[in-house]
C-alpha cells in the first residue's frame, strides 16, 4: 500500500491507447516518450500520475511546471555550501533528476522556447553542461518525456514534436456505460481510497511484475526480415523525414511483443503500433487494413495463461443429471402503488379495477372522501411493476477451473439459464475473475446473444480473489435498487488471492459491500471425487443460498 493518493494505473478506464504507450517506455526507455492530445477532463494526468505510483518512490518521476526558472531545471551551485563549508556542491535540477524516469509536463504546448529548446538539447545528448560559478559539469539527463496538451489551446512546435517518441490521441467516453463506470469508480475511490486500493493491488502487483519481465526479456524478441520490411513500408507510405520513425517503429513492436510474453513481433503487433508512431510525424499515414488483430486490451491479457482443457463442443455440455439452468423469481418484491379515484358515477360492477386482482380498496381514503363530500367515490390501489429483473452471474474463470471441465460446466449453465428464460424483460450481467483481481466482463444486457457470445469466450487462467470480485459486483451495482439484482456466484471456493488470508478477505468484502443483496446463491462447482467443500463453507460463512451441480 502506498501513501500516495494518486488513482490506481489498473483501474483507469477509456485510456487504453495512453497506457499501452506509457508501458511500452517503462520496457524501453530509449523509445523516448508520449505525447497525449485530447479534452480537458479526460484524465490524462491522473494517468501519468498512476503509472509513477505504480512503479514506486524508486522511479524518477519529476513534474516541470511550464513557468520553472532556468535555474531550477538545469541546476545551480549551493551557494549556503560555498559560504559556510568553502565546497562547491551543484544542486541538481529537474532535467538531471528525471534521469533513468519520468519527465512530466502538463500543458507542454504552452512551454516557452527557451525552456523548450533546453529539452530538445538534453533530450538528443542524453545529457547537457552546467555553466554556474566558474565550474563546468557535465549532468547525466536520460529520461522519458511525456506530455499532455488541448490541441484548441495551441499547437507544439514541429522540433519538440518529433521527439515524442509516441503519440495517442485521447477522447471523452460517448457510451453512456463507461462514462456511468469511471464516475463511479472514482467516487468509490474517494470516499474510501485505502479499501479501494486493498481490492486493486494484486492487479497492480501482477503488472509492475510482468514490466519487469518484459524489460528483461526485451534484448530476446526476435525481428524477423518479414517486420523490418514491413515497417520500412510503413514509414515510406507515409512520408516521413529521417529515419527516427523507422527505429522507433521497430522498438516499439519489440517492446510490445516483450509485454505480451512473446518471443517475436507479427505484423499484428506492428500494425498495431504504427498510430502511435506514425500520425505525428506525417500528415500522409493511413493505418493498415490487414490489421485482424487490433485489440486495445490485447496487451493486458494474462501473461501465464492457462488454457482449458475443453475439447470443441465440451463448451456447453451439462452433466447428464443438469436438465436445466438456475432458477430464480421474475416478480418483483417490492412493488410500487397507485391510488386510482372512480368517480361514483360510474357503477361498482362495472369498473374494470375490480376483476383486477393486483388492486384492492383504499377503505380508510374511500370512507374518508364520502363523509367529506356525501357522495360514494371508490379509490383503489393498483400495482405498478418495475420493468424488469437483473442477473448477475459472478463467474469463477481462475485457473482450477480449467481442472475436471468445471469451466464447461459453468459456460452451460449460464446458457441453459439465458434459455429457460426468453423474457426480454430479464437483464444480465457476467463479472469474471482475471490474473489475480476481476473484472466486469458484461454489463446489464437484455440481448441474449450478446450474453451468450460473452459466456462463450471464457477462458480459465490466473487465481481465485473472490474479495476483489465482490467489489467489481459492488460496482456494477452502484445505482441499482439492490433488492432487483439476484447474484449467482459459480465458483468451488478455493480462493488463493486477495490480502494475508484471501478467504477471510472475501468474506469482509461482501460483509462491507453486498450484504444488502437479499437474494444470493453460491454455486458449487467442484466436481473431483474427494470434494473439499470450499464452496460450501463460503455459502455458510456469509449465509447465502448454496446449491451443488447435483441439485440443478
Amino acid at each position: 500500500m502506498t501513501s500516495n493518493n494518486s488513482f490506481p494505473f489498473t483501474s483507469i478506464i477509456g485510456q487504453d491507447d495512453f497506457k499501452l504507450c506509457l508501458l511500452l517506455n517503462l520496457i524501453d526507455p530509449t523509445i523516448g516518450g508520449v505525447l497525449a492530445t485530447g479534452d480537458k477532463g479526460t484524465g490524462k494526468t491522473t494517468t501519468v500520475r498512476a503509472l509513477s505510483q505504480l512503479m514506486g518512490k524508486d522511479f524518477p518521476f519529476v513534474n516541470l511546471p511550464i513557468g520553472a526558472t532556468e535555474d531550477r531545471v538545469l541546476g545551480n551551485v549551493n551557494l549556503e555550501a560555498l559560504i559556510n563549508q568553502k565546497k562547491t556542491i551543484v544542486d541538481k535540477g529537474l532535467l538531471a533528476k528525471a534521469h533513468q524516469g519520468f519527465l512530466y509536463i502538463d500543458e507542454v504546448n504552452l512551454l516557452n522556447d527557451y525552456l523548450m529548446d533546453i529539452l530538445l538539447d538534453a533530450s538528443a545528448s542524453g545529457g547537457y553542461h552546467l555553466e554556474r560559478e566558474g565550474i563546468s559539469q557535465w549532468l547525466e539527463s536520460r529520461f522519458c518525456l511525456v506530455g499532455t496538451m488541448n490541441p484548441e489551446e495551441g499547437e507544439l512546435r514541429p522540433q519538440l514534436k518529433d521527439r515524442f517518441g509516441l503519440s495517442v490521441q485521447i477522447k471523452t467516453p460517448k457510451d453512456i456505460s463507461s462514462r456511468k463506470k469511471i464516475a463511479s469508480q472514482r467516487l468509490v475511490f474517494d470516499s474510501n481510497a485505502i479499501s479501494f486500493y486493498e481490492n486493486v493491488q494484486e492487479e497492480e502487483k501482477q503488472l509492475k511484475s510482468e514490466i519487469v519481465h518484459a524489460k528483461n526479456k526485451l534484448a530476446s524478441i526476435i525481428l524477423s526480415e518479414e517486420i523490418h520490411e514491413a515497417s520500412a513500408k510503413l514509414t515510406i507510405e507515409a512520408n516521413v523525414e529521417g529515419m527516427r520513425a523507422d527505429i522507433l517503429l521497430l522498438k516499439s513492436a519489440r517492446a510490445f511483443a516483450a509485454l505480451q510474453n512473446k518471443e517475436e513481433v507479427t505484423l499484428e503487433m506492428l500494425y498495431k503500433i504504427a498510430p502511435f508512431v506514425l500520425e505525428h510525424r506525417s500528415n500522409d499515414f493511413t493505418p493498415p487494413q490487414n490489421n485482424e488483430n487490433n485489440n486495445p486490451e490485447q496487451y493486458h491479457e494474462e501473461s501465464e495463461k492457462i488454457e482449458s482443457n475443453l475439447q470443441e463442443g465440451d463448451s456447453f455440455q451439462l452433466p447428464e443429471n443438469i436438465k436445466r439452468g438456475l432458477k430464480f423469481s421474475t416478480h418483483q418484491s417490492s412493488s410500487k402503488k397507485k391510488e386510482i379515484i372512480l368517480p361514483s358515477s360510474e357503477p361498482l360492477k362495472e369498473s374494470p379495477y375490480i376483476a383486477t386482482p393486483q388492486s384492492s380498496i383504499a377503505l380508510t381514503k374511500t370512507i374518508k372522501n364520502y363523509v367529506v363530500t356525501q357522495k360514494f367515490t371508490a379509490i383503489y390501489k393498483q400495482v405498478t411493476k418495475k420493468s424488469s429483473v437483473k442477473v448477475v452471474f459472478l463467474l469463477d474463470t481462475s485457473a482450477s477451473m480449467a481442472i475436471d471441465k468445471q469451466l464447461g460446466y459453468i459456460k452451460g449453465i449460464v446458457q441453459k439459464t439465458i434459455a429457460s428464460y426468453p423474457s426480454k424483460k430479464i437483464e444480465y450481467a457476467i463479472v469474471t475473475l482475471e490474473k489475480s483481481s476481476a473484472k466486469i466482463l458484461q454489463y446489464f444486457t437484455s440481448d441474449h446473444e450478446v450474453i451468450n457470445n460473452t459466456n462463450r469466450q471464457l477462458i480459465a487462467a490466473g487465481k481465485t480473489n473472490l474479495g476483489s470480485a465482490f467489489f467489481k459486483v459492488f460496482e456494477l451495482l452502484k445505482s441499482i435498487n439492490k433488492k432487483t439484482v439476484q447474484l449467482f456466484i459459480l465458483t468451488d471456493g478455493k480462493v488463493n488471492s486477495g490480502g494475508k488470508n484471501p478467504f477471510e478477505f472475501a468474506v469482509k468484502n461482501y460483509r462491507t459491500y453486498l450484504s444488502k443483496l437479499s437474494n444470493t446463491t453460491i454455486v458449487d462447482t467442484e466436481n473431483s471425487f474427494v470434494k473439499l467443500g470450499r464452496a460450501k463453507l463460503l455459502a455458510d460463512t456469509l449465509r447465502v443460498n448454496y446449491l451443488n451441480l447435483s441439485s440443478l
